[in-house]
């Protein structure tokens, strides 16, 4: 079977190669493409230290790990792989000089091999679960730990393994630990095949990521009230637009603040606003005071944005991708609205249970902005019981911690 997959995996790359390294600036498609086939700097200086690779696909994946970079980079040398320009991005932004940073290499035997052979880790973090036959096989092979850090397996995604059981059962016995989020997700995963002993529901790390204390200077100038709607995705700025346009009948000082999930998607949102004769700014570009909606099209500075909001929004909720983070603003103590799309936040029925979140069709999304516009004590509420379920949950990185130091 590994064999199979690997042969599929192969004529996969020969057609969609050409594409991803076209469609990225040409000053970035040489390094992409070496790092991709395993071809990273060899590490240099001292072993004195072991060192931890560290795979998180994308920006959400980054952004959980970086409490985890900050804890084990005190006793460890460190690299970081990511899949996705903007989880790059998000990591660089972060590690500064702290960590080595690289594509990850494609999951064939060749490219894994180089990589290991070159950076030499000694363990394997794979944030949330994104499970590579190839990686997995080839890391024990070369005697990696494999540890599963801040593990999800989503109703969908057990769905599509439990249908190849008998393969991910021969990759799942390679990994020596799987720190899952939440009990459903651990014994999802046992049941698609990893040992139980194994196994263990730690809790979510995002829940330890803080956004600075601080709220963005450009914020002030908003006018009040702000709504944030963060990482939102095709389909759902129309929503939240029509909603806000009603809005603004009511409180015609409001300000929205649009915050799209993918950074190519800056431009078709602006192209939006301007075929609606929206008076809009960008946040990286114009003086955001006195605009009705704001592009925040900068990465990294949502969480610290939802400071400003008087409600947030959380995209991919509207259409169906499965929601967005809702620790952050609760961090920040605001009330939340989410679409009914909440599958892949599994905390989501809780916060819906202890009225720490609402939820909303995309129809109904003018209502409950208003609702809580209009009833500032349930807004404080909702805000403040989100605060308590994030604050209930956290405690995930410093057990985690505790296991990734027994396994090494």
């Amino acid at each position: 079977m590994l064999f199979l997959y690997s042969l599929l995996y192969y004529i996969a790359i020969v057609f969609v190669l050409p594409y991803h390294y076209l469609r990225r600036p040409s000053e970035l498609r040489r390094r992409w493409l070496r790092e991709r086939l395993g071809y990273v700097p060899k590490r240099t200086g001292g072993n004195d230290r072991p060192l931890f690779w560290i795979h998180a696909v994308s920006v959400g994946e980054a952004i959980a790990a970086r409490p985890l970079i900050r804890e084990i980079s005190k006793d460890a040398d460190i690299v970081i792989t990511t899949v996705t320009d903007t989880g790059q991005k998000v990591v660089r932004d972060f590690v500064e000089d702290r960590a080595s940073v690289f594509y990850a290499p494609f999951d064939t035997i060749g490219a894994v091999k180089r990589f290991i052979q070159r950076q030499r880790p000694k363990l394997l973090l794979i944030m949330e679960t994104e499970l590579w036959p190839n990686l997995v096989t080839i890391a024990r092979k070369y005697s990696l730990s494999v540890m599963i850090v801040n593990g999800r397996i989503s109703e969908h995604s057990f769905r599509g393994y439990r249908k190849i059981r008998f393969f991910m059962k021969t990759i799942l016995e390679k990994i020596d630990l799987f720190c899952m989020q939440t009990k459903t997700d651990a014994e999802r995963i046992i049941n698609i095949g990893a040992p139980r002993e194994r196994t263990c529901h730690v809790g979510n790390m995002k829940f330890e990521v803080e956004p600075p204390d601080e709220i963005p200077q450009w914020c002030q100038k908003l006018s009040k009230p702000v709504i944030v709607a963060g990482s939102t995705h095709e389909g759902e700025e129309e929503i939240i637009i029509n909603a806000f346009r009603k809005i603004k009948n009511d409180y015609p000082e409001a300000t929205l603040v649009l915050a799209p999930r993918h950074p190519e998607r800056f431009p078709l949102v602006e192209a939006l606003l301007k075929r609606e004769e929206i008076n809009y700014g960008k946040r990286s570009e114009d003086d955001t005071s006195g605009r009705d909606i704001v592009i925040l099209d900068t990465i990294g500075e949502l969480a610290s944005v939802y400071g400003a909001a008087d409600i947030c929004i959380i995209g991919g909720s509207f259409v169906p991708k499965g929601g967005h983070n809702l620790f952050e603003p609760a961090f920040w103590q605001k009330p939340i609205i989410t679409g009914p799309y909440m599958d892949n936040f599994p905390l989501s029925e809780e916060f819906f249970q202890a009225d720490a979140a609402l939820l909303s069709e995309p129809q109904e999304l003018e209502t409950r902005i208003k609702e809580l516009l209009r009833d500032v004590s349930r807004a404080e509420t909702v805000g403040k019981k989100a605060r308590q379920l994030y604050d209930a949950n956290r405690g995930a990185l410093k057990r985690t911690v505790e296991l990734l130091k027994r396994l090494v």
